[in-house]
């Protein structure tokens, strides 16, 4: 399964986290791709970097969904990707507050620990993903971003 990380919506206030969030969820997404069972080949992660944007009652703007084809075809005119097959893909919203608060090295442990708290939607949907070890990839979550120097709480929401 290959893993992307998406916080590419933003602004002049949550770019310097955006800016720091870049290389870390690079190796992050490196480090978690791999094979944890079931069909699912894509996980797409987005991070809500803009407040605006977000949901007034909390919650992220896109629960998990699976789809079985992600057509590639452009509407602007540009040349057409290859369709993707089998993907998931959810939202993550940070709290805002701490997007802009300096330091920035804690606004990217914040995004880190509410990315690895939101996967536990993974688990909820474990059983209608045929055989996807939801534990092994929120475990890996843990195990890597510690190794890059981002040592989070597996109890932390």
């Amino acid at each position: 399964m290959k893993v992307a990380f998406h916080a590419n919506v933003i602004d002049e206030d949550t770019r310097a986290i955006a800016d720091a969030l870049d290389p870390v969820l690079k190796k992050l997404a490196q480090s978690l791709d791999g094979e944890y069972g079931g069909p699912m080949e894509h996980l797409w992660i987005q991070i809500e970097m803009l407040a605006y944007l977000a949901r007034p009652d909390g919650r992220a703007r896109h629960p998990f969904r699976f789809q079985k084809r992600v057509s590639g075809r452009s509407r602007l005119g540009l040349p057409p990707n290859p369709d993707w097959l089998n993907v998931g893909h959810f939202s993550v919203r940070p709290d805002f507050a701490n997007l802009i608060s300096p330091p920035v090295e804690d606004g990217v442990r914040h995004v880190l620990q509410r990315i690895h708290a939101a996967s536990a939607v993974l688990l909820e949907k474990q059983k209608k993903l045929g055989g996807f070890d939801a534990g092994l990839f929120r475990e890996r979550i843990l195990v890597n971003c510690s190794s890059l120097g981002y040592p989070l709480s597996p109890d932390a929401h």
